[in-house]
């Protein structure tokens, strides 16, 4: 393993890469937040992988020093973005990231740091939100984007994910066929390949959430048939083809105590992004979270398995 070391002269250490279709202002924010990183401008780049916007917020970014440019392609997925942009890299590592997302100042000098003795790294990821949550906003935060309990079982959320050039090469990049489980399936074609994947709990980045029912259940439903296609492919059925998973309320409840989670919203995962759930959240979230989520999720790996075996 080659050793990487946090720069300490004007040597290029990390490339960011950032998968951008029509971002709007969320981008500029990130490029302010990546201007406030401790480790300097000289010892990063920013390469946008632009997937066929159309709103005109990537115009105009490319800088001549090279320290931003925009990598340019059709409207495929963001996976494919971020593949295009890893080919236009120059640094030993690539730390990505998505345009809403907002780095702490120390985010790239902590995951260097994290590199050190690892392939692959993790960020935190905490959520942000409005100052009055609605029951959406809590139930996004128990559902989505848990980077520890992610790294635990061997996968790694790509908006705070750093990983060595030469074990991105080695198995290939992001498969950009796979909407919403290409980070799972990379972080888990590297581990499989010999990479060793950590938690950089100091590298630390922010995140909003959804607040409203239609973009949650959009991307549940996105989510479970990503990975149902994705186990179709490797010859595997997903986990809610199995009959157990159709009992209504028990197979939830056996789900959430086995893996040590809380009847209701998540608790712990709440406060640790600040957020303290009333009792009226719980009563509003059970019958999401016991029997539309579940049978969402059902139908949503069905659709996926079917087209998955398919192809």
């Amino acid at each position: 393993m080659t050793r990487i070391d946090t720069p300490n002269a004007a040597e290029l250490a990390v490339s960011v890469i950032v998968p951008a279709r029509n971002p709007g202002k969320d981008l500029r924010g990130l490029l302010d937040a990546l201007a406030r990183q401790t480790i300097g401008r000289d010892h990063f780049e920013i390469i946008i992988g632009d997937d066929g916007s159309t709103d005109g917020s990537t115009e105009g970014l490319s800088t001549d020093d090279g320290w931003l440019q925009v990598v340019r392609g059709p409207q495929e997925s963001s996976d494919a973005a971020r593949n295009r942009a890893a080919s236009s890299a120059h640094a030993p590592v690539f730390a990505f990231c998505d345009a809403d997302c907002r780095p702490e100042p120390e985010w790239l000098d902590a995951g260097l740091k994290a590199l050190i003795d690892a392939d692959l790294a993790g960020g935190l990821i905490v959520r942000t939100c409005s100052e009055r949550p609605g029951v959406w906003t809590l139930l996004d935060i128990d559902t989505f984007i848990d980077q520890e309990g992610a790294v635990r079982q061997g996968f790694a959320v790509s908006g705070n994910l750093f990983v060595r050039r030469e074990t991105f090469e080695r198995v290939g990049g992001f498969d950009d066929t796979l909407h919403y489980w290409g980070d799972f399936d990379f972080a888990e074609r590297c581990v499989k390949s010999g990479a060793r994947l950590v938690l950089a709990c100091e590298a630390v980045s922010s995140h909003p959430t959804y607040e409203s029912a239609r973009p949650f259940l959009r991307k549940l439903w996105s989510v479970n048939y990503a990975y149902a296609f994705h186990q179709a492919r490797v010859g595997r059925r997903p986990s809610k083809l199995r009959l157990r998973e159709w009992i209504p309320i028990l197979q939830p409840l056996r789900s959430r105590f086995s893996s040590g989670r809380s009847i209701g919203i998540d608790r712990k995962r709440l406060e640790t992004n600040g957020i303290r759930p009333r009792l009226r959240h719980d009563l509003l979230a059970a019958p999401v979270m016991y029997i539309l989520m579940p049978y969402l999720a059902i139908a949503a790996q069905a659709s996926g398995w079917w087209n998955g075996r398919r192809a």
